[in-house]
């Protein structure tokens, strides 16, 4: 049974979160997602497809990518600006440009790790979840939230882990 692809942008409603930037911080799912502020949707309706994560991060940075099950809960917790290259907006939880976006709630499951592969002779990481069918309504069923963690010097981390580390925006998929 092939899946319909429905991508979709919801206005984010409250403070702006950390922002993806090429190079620096930026994960898309399935090519969406580029250069968007966290909390980003996607609706991959009822499953049964791979999801593609890719991370385009400083050349030779190690990449983890965090995964939940709820969606993307805004500035879970704060971190101070990083001064990366190229620059990160100042856009996060008032005057910091990073923060961790994945809700900590228990209801949500283990935080879950998982490392990227780097793409060769690139700033590229990549890493690929097959999603088997979920029954149901189409985009109401699960949510599956994501954001990369970049080991990068320039990163500063959060006030709750100090770096070096720089997150990446968070993309919530819904099936």
């Amino acid at each position: 049974m092939r899946s319909f692809l429905f991508v979709c942008t919801f206005a984010t409603v409250g403070v702006a979160q950390t922002t993806g930037v090429p190079g620096i911080n930026d994960l898309t799912v399935n090519g969406f997602g580029s250069g968007q502020t966290s909390c980003a949707t996607t609706c991959f309706a009822n499953g049964n497809l791979v999801l593609n994560y890719t991370v385009s991060a400083p050349f030779g940075a190690p990449v983890l990518i965090a995964f939940n099950l709820c969606p993307c809960a805004p500035c879970t917790l704060p971190g101070p600006a990083n001064f990366c290259a190229p620059p990160i907006p100042l856009t996060a939880c008032a005057l910091s440009n990073q923060s961790f976006d994945l809700s900590l709630n228990a209801a949500c499951g283990p935080l879950t790790l998982l490392p990227t592969t780097p793409i060769l002779g690139t700033t590229l990481s990549s890493l690929s979840i097959a999603v088997p069918p979920i029954p149901g309504a189409p985009c109401l069923n699960l949510a599956l939230s994501a954001q990369a963690v970049i080991i990068d010097p320039c990163g500063a981390g959060l006030f709750a882990a100090p770096g070096p580390f720089v997150l990446s925006q968070a993309i919530t998929t819904w099936f």
